[in-house]
This record gives C-alpha cells, structure tokens and sequence, in this order.
C-alpha cells in the first residue's frame, strides 16, 4: 500500500462503478506480529492512514502509530464516511479490545468483526475452499461487553481470485446500489455473514431488522424466514440472546428443527433491562448464516412511560454512557433536542423512524433536558450522561 497508489485505487474503484456494480476502495490496517496488534478493514477515507517511510519520505497522509489503536478508532469515528469492521482477530488484538471495558468511541468506529476469514492463500475458482476458522466466540465477546456490531464474512485474498475461493458472501441490505446506501447499511449493521451465497433472512422485531435499536412494553417477538433461491431448507434455526453490556456470553434462546420459519417471545425478559438477539442458520448441506443482532429494551411497565399530548416517548438507557435509544409512536417526522442545564441547544436531529438512536460519546457528563417535538405536540424528558 503505497502512497502514491492510494488515490489511484479510489478514482479506479469509482470509474469501476456502474448502475449494476458497486466497487469500493479502501484499506486493510495494521500489523499482525506484535502483541495487541491486528488487522482493521476500513472504508470512506480519502486519505491513506498509515506509520511507515518510504525512501525516508512519510509512506501516509495521515499518520498513526501501528500500535495506536485508540488514535485509529477515533479517526475514524470522526470521519462521518468511514466505518471499519474487524479482521480474523486474536483474543489480545485491537490494543486488547477484547478483555477491557466497553468504549463508546470504539463502538462508534466498528461496525461488524468476522465470522469466517480466508482462505487467504488459496488460489482456486472452485467456490468450496472453505476455511477452517470460526471467529463467533469474538463477536459473541464483544456484544457480551455492550459493543453494537454484526457478523461480517471476509475472503481475505491474497489473489485475484476474489470471491470465487468460497460461496460466502457477507450480505448487506442496502436501499440502493450506490456508496451512500451501502456506507449507510453498513455503518447501521444492516448485514449477515453467510457461507450460501443467495441465501436470504429476514429477521425482525415488530418492524425493526437486524442492526437495529428499539425499546418497547411488551416483551419482544421475534419472527425469522430463511429462504434459499436453490431450495436448501434449514437444518436448524438458532435465537441467541444475551443482556447488553453483561460481560456474559449470548446463549441459545429458542431452536426449531427442520423449518424455514421461526417465531418466538422471550418471555422470559425482565423489565428494565437491554437484550440483543441474533440468528444462526445451519442448512441442511451444513452451510451456517449468521445476522447481525437486533437490541431491544422492555421499558418498565410502571413509571416509564409519558403520555402527554397523546403520543408515547421513551428514552433507554438512562443515565446513559454510549448509545441512547429513543421509541414513540409518533407517525411523522418530529425533531429531537438535546438541552445542557444553561438552557443551550447542544444536540439536534430530525427523525421519521419511531425508533432511533444516538451516540452520547462526545457529550460532556451531566444533567440534560431531551425534547421531541413535531411542530402541533412536545413533550421532555430529564436525561443522565455518565
């Protein structure tokens, strides 16, 4: 990855596209050999990242040390173009990611860590070369710790063989096929990681898909369709679930046999607290698909709610120290405002969803004022940044 060919990869990958084909340019980061290293792949910089000299000239615009993971995820959580999912990872890699505590800057910059990677050294066109490796026990690691990410699938190549080594595919559930639709997807991890190459899921919660954040009253269901555009059925169809931010591994929930369908309440939630699920698909021929999680937060059924001008409004959690979830019942678009104790406007945006999200990361600890408004109705709520 030279400087001076890092610019001609993106005007390539641009003259690349066409209406029917999407080709975009990006990176893969960092050093594979040296503890809490490893590799990051990351997409919507304009500018090449990087440490090394070349002919004792900077080989980089925009440098960062090779072991200054922190400076990396910042920069990229900055860049409102960029996001970054995580490849073939160690336990210790990423600056040992892993085994310290959440972080919300981090959680900002990674969107999905793999599921299969490779084979990287294989040359073949035979569509079957699958690698051995199975990274889920890190995905599952880290959404125990509270980062909101999905499964990716990566072919790693070191060939032009590309895409043809295996028929896995990671999926991506984009509105369109343009850069914008497919970065907005990816950064909202409207994903999966699938080893069939046109095997689809659809997996929602009410009208949430996987990547999504949502809150509600009532305990949620999940119903699940797996279809294969060359018939397979699905051996088994796993839910897996854990509590946000637990430090506990997700476990399997719910499993139907034999079906392509699945619909299931986990009645077993408490109130009060934050649970992510996600699918695992085995097909009969033992090819596995695993989606991106849904997140889901079962108000209190006491004391939560605040009917007032009569549309619902719910904020999750709260206090709160990363990802702040929002649920009404609001049918048009309305405006959220964030309000510091001065009276100051310090936050924003209008939404159409009646679920959203926000990331509370560069606010400053303290007491603050949420207001939803659509311009007839209005409603606020006190809300704790930690």
């Amino acid at each position: 990855m030279l400087l001076a060919l890092y610019s001609q990869g993106l005007a390539q990958a641009a003259a690349a596209t066409t209406p029917t084909f999407l080709c975009m340019f990006g990176m893969e980061w960092g050093v594979s050999t040296q503890s809490f290293s490893g590799h990051l792949l990351i997409y919507g910089f304009n500018q090449l990242i990087g440490w090394e000299t070349v002919s004792s000239a900077p080989n980089y615009d925009i440098y960062n040390d090779k072991l200054d993971y922190d400076g990396l995820f910042n920069k990229i959580k900055n860049n409102p173009n960029a996001f970054s999912t995580l490849a073939h990872p160690g336990s210790t890699d990423f600056g040992n990611l892993s085994n310290t505590s959440y972080s919300p800057a981090k959680d900002s910059a990674i969107v999905g860590t793999v599921f299969r990677s490779g084979l990287a050294l294989d040359n073949t066109t035979t569509y079957d070369a699958y690698p051995a490796t199975d990274y889920s026990w890190y995905y599952r690691k880290l959404l125990a710790l509270g980062y909101h990410l999905g499964a990716s699938y990566d072919h790693d190549n070191h060939y032009t063989n590309f895409g043809r080594g295996n028929a896995g595919r990671l999926v991506v559930m984009a509105p369109a096929l343009t850069q914008t639709d497919l970065t907005f997807a990816m950064k909202n991890m409207h994903f999966y990681a699938s080893e069939d190459w046109n095997c689809r899921m659809d997996f929602k919660i009410n009208t949430s898909i996987m990547g999504d954040s949502t809150s509600g009253l009532v305990r949620p269901t999940i119903n699940f369709v797996h279809t294969d555009l060359d018939g397979e059925t699905a051996d088994s169809i796993k839910v897996w679930s854990g509590i946000e931010g637990s430090g506990i591994y997700s476990t399997v929930s719910n499993v139907v046999k034999s079906s392509n369908t699945l619909s299931f309440t986990d009645n077993a939630m408490i109130p009060g607290t934050n649970k992510y699920y996600f699918i695992e698909v085995v097909q009969n021929d033992g090819d596995r698909i695993i989606s991106s999680p849904i997140w889901y937060r079962l108000s209190n059924f006491a004391g939560v709610e605040e009917y007032k001008n009569d549309f619902t409004f719910l904020l999750a959690p709260n206090p709160v120290n990363g990802m702040l979830y929002l649920s009404t019942n609001l049918k048009e678009e309305y405006t959220v405002e964030i309000i510091d104790i001065s009276g100051k406007i310090i936050y924003t945006e209008k939404f159409n969803s009646e679920n959203a999200k926000l990331s509370t990361a560069n606010f400053a600890s303290g007491f603050y004022t949420v207001k939803i408004s659509n311009g007839k109705v209005m409603q606020t709520k006190k809300l704790v940044i930690e």
